[in-house]
């Protein structure tokens, strides 16, 4: 079996911690009685704010410019090479057939060697190659609380946080941040397949209305923080990722949730960087001073949509831009998803000469994607007889399909004039502009 991030959790654990930056905030309780999630043989210095700009604990300006690591711990049928599982294309539906046919702990085996594949030292070298600094790492509760999966009555009783500490101190050694993503909570805070549970309509939705699954998300968060606390590998938590309901708008209701998981993080003492996420426009987040939220990034996404002409497209990033930017919020600004699709290489270049030109922190989605598309950075060829059918294929088969994801076997995206999208990130992640 192939060793998910190349180190041994134990080997992890037992290194020394590093102390977290001790700004003053909303909430902090200086709880010291866990060190769990410390760093690994490379620690990468504390980052924190300071106003609109980051900045490390030598003082020195940090500017995030990087990818998604999508795919890896919450399936997305359409970049992932999966075909359809009853009753739903999402990983709750996944998981769960796959215990009912092959019990829990293959299961685990099964999505660990899923892992593996989809994600090898290859690509931290690729990564580190490309001069990012930073990947933000999407999971979902059921990654961490395997038991939620099949009863929300034993949720929250164990965490496994041994996958994400692996992935965290791997990225590190190659001198790579990581930002936490919760890209899916308990129950599903916004009903799309990237959550890893899938409602038809936002009215199915009712993460907001639920205390059961509002409370379990913020225990998990409170206990992620409690463990990673002292952890500078880890550069900030992305608390809740397109929160607003099937891609809707985010509103109150969003926002006083934000503040009970901002509550339950700084309780632990933990002052990592809290990230907020509107996601479309700076008209769904609140000044930051309405709820005493420090030491915080605004996150936004921008999906332009490719049926669109070069100047259209270069219209919306500008009206996008602009419009956050009015809001004058005086915290960093991140763009942590966005595509510019595969037309041309010169779409790439003018989003992300933009992001550079005005100082914004960046992650593109994504990494890797199944199939031929600008997508990913890394295309996984797109031979349907390596796609896995959850509910027929035997167990060994599907741990041979889950071979087809390794990277030494994929390519990188490459554009009509020859240039790859490799290539492309790697000219704009020192800072390049037009």
């Amino acid at each position: 079996m192939k060793n998910i991030f190349i180190k041994a959790v134990a080997a992890i654990l037992a290194c020394a911690a590093v102390a977290a930056c001790g700004c003053a905030d909303k909430g902090g309780t200086g709880n010291t009685g866990n060190t769990g999630g410390t760093g690994g043989e490379k620690d990468l210095p504390m980052v924190t704010t300071d106003g609109e700009k980051l900045v490390d604990e030598h003082g020195d300006e940090v500017i995030l410019r990087g990818v998604n690591a999508g795919g890896l711990f919450v399936t997305e049928h359409w970049m992932t090479g999966f075909n359809k599982s009853n009753p739903k294309n999402d990983y709750l539906s996944l998981s769960r057939t796959f215990i009912s046919r092959f019990g829990e702990e293959d299961t685990k085996q099964l999505w660990e060697e899923y892992r593996s594949n989809w994600w090898t030292e290859e690509d931290f070298e690729n990564c580190a190659e490309m001069g990012i600094n930073v990947i933000r790492l999407p999971f979902t509760y059921m990654n961490v609380d395997f038991a939620a999966i099949t009863d929300l009555e034993d949720a929250g009783q164990n965490y496994d946080f041994s996958a994400l500490d692996e992935f965290v101190e791997a990225a590190a050694e190659h001198g790579i941040y990581t930002i936490l993503d919760l890209h899916g909570a308990y129950g599903s805070q916004n009903g799309q397949d990237h959550s890893g549970q899938i409602f038809d309509t936002a009215e199915e939705v009712t993460f907001y209305e639920n205390e059961q699954l509002i409370s379990l998300t913020v225990k998990l968060w409170g206990a992620l923080a409690d463990h990673f606390r002292t952890n500078s590998n880890v550069i900030g938590y992305d608390i809740l990722n397109e929160p607003g309901e099937k891609a809707g708008l985010t509103e109150k209701r969003h926002w006083d949730c934000f503040d009970r998981i901002y509550d339950a993080i700084r309780a632990t003492g933990d002052r990592h960087i809290v990230i907020f996420e509107s996601c479309w426009d700076g008209a769904n987040l609140p000044q930051p001073s309405e709820y005493g939220w420090e030491t915080c990034i605004y996150s936004f996404h921008h999906y332009s949509g490719d049926n669109i002409s070069y100047e259209q497209f270069c219209e919306s990033w500008d009206s996008k831009i602009a419009e956050i930017e009015s809001w004058d919020f005086g915290v960093p600004l991140y763009m942590g998803e966005f595509t510019a699709y595969g037309k041309e290489a010169r779409w790439w270049d003018y989003a992300l000469s933009l992001l550079n030109e005005h100082g914004w922190h960046w992650t593109s989605w994504t990494y890797k994607v199944w199939g031929g598309m600008a997508w990913g950075v890394v295309n996984v060829p797109n031979d349907g007889a390596y796609k896995v059918n959850p509910d027929d294929d035997g167990y060994e088969d599907i741990l041979a399909k889950f071979e087809h994801l390794d990277t030494s076997g994929c390519v990188r995206y490459t554009f009509s004039d020859g240039r790859t999208l490799f290539d492309i990130i790697s000219t704009y992640s020192d800072g390049t502009t037009a």
